[in-house]
């Protein structure tokens, strides 16, 4: 999960920085009723660009953005100096870019899947990727080679659709799978620590499922947290990994759906 640990890193220490936590992931796909459609992974960091000029407007050191940088200025959150392993960068934003959105070379030859497109968007703080999947089964590949190529994750299966059934297995959460980034370069002597100063960093995080049907009408969601949305086309999940009651209710991405 080498990857995956890298861009946590990245996220906590531009977080710890900019003394704010606006961290969204957004997943979005679209299924048609042969099966095909479009997927969508983003993560946005937008929230943080008034904090970031705001920052740069007061004089602020570049060597400050650093992935190497010492927070220990931070008040009211503790000290706080981020791992030796997050090695100093030039630019922050970009290696965050570079390790969310670089996929057109791992999904190259693919079968099922065209119109790969990179999201790296610096100056609104988005990054990510998007393809069109010509079946469920090439959108599974597709994601089985992502989640081992980034996560080291060996998911087989992430979703299913035959038309009036949709399910989104609980594989592939990428919420959890930062949670377990962050638990084990921690350690077991500082799990609690760090637990703390993530929640305190990224408890508004959050990670959103917006699924399109445009060919269906969502019937029903077994997943509480689903909302119907554009005349029933549209099934929304939202979660916030980090937040406790979610975290009681053992909020979860899996979801069944019955269309009509």
């Amino acid at each position: 999960m080498k990857n995956l640990k890298s861009l946590f890193l990245i996220v906590l220490t531009i977080s710890a920085t900019m003394l704010t936590g606006c961290l969204h992931i957004i997943e979005e796909a679209t299924f048609h009723n042969n099966g095909s459609g479009t997927y969508k992974m983003t993560l946005d960091m937008s929230e943080m660009k008034g904090m970031m000029d705001m920052f740069k407007g007061m004089g602020g050191d570049s060597t400050a953005m650093s992935m190497g940088a010492d927070s220990t200025a931070i008040q009211g959150e503790g000290d706080y100096t981020p791992p030796a392993a997050a090695a100093p960068t030039e630019d922050p934003m970009g290696g965050l870019g570079d390790q969310m959105s670089s996929v057109a070379s791992t999904l190259k030859g693919v079968d099922g899947i065209t119109s790969v497109v990179e999201i790296k968007d610096t100056s609104n703080f988005n990054f990510g990727y998007s393809f069109d999947f010509a079946s469920v089964a090439a959108l599974n590949r597709a994601l089985k080679i992502i989640n081992k190529d980034k996560y080291q994750s060996d998911v087989n299966e992430v979703f299913r659709f035959n038309g009036k059934n949709f399910e989104r297995l609980p594989t592939g959460d990428l919420g959890a799978e930062m949670q377990k980034a962050m638990m084990e370069n921690g350690g077991d002597e500082g799990e609690e620590g760090n637990m703390d100063m993530v929640k305190s960093f990224l408890g508004d995080m959050s990670y959103k499922q917006i699924y399109h049907f445009p060919d269906y009408e969502v019937k029903k969601s077994d997943n509480k947290l689903g909302e119907i949305s554009d005349g029933g086309h549209t099934l929304t999940i939202k979660l916030k990994p980090f937040d406790e009651d979610q975290q009681k209710n053992k909020a979860t991405v899996a979801a069944k759906v019955k269309l009509k």
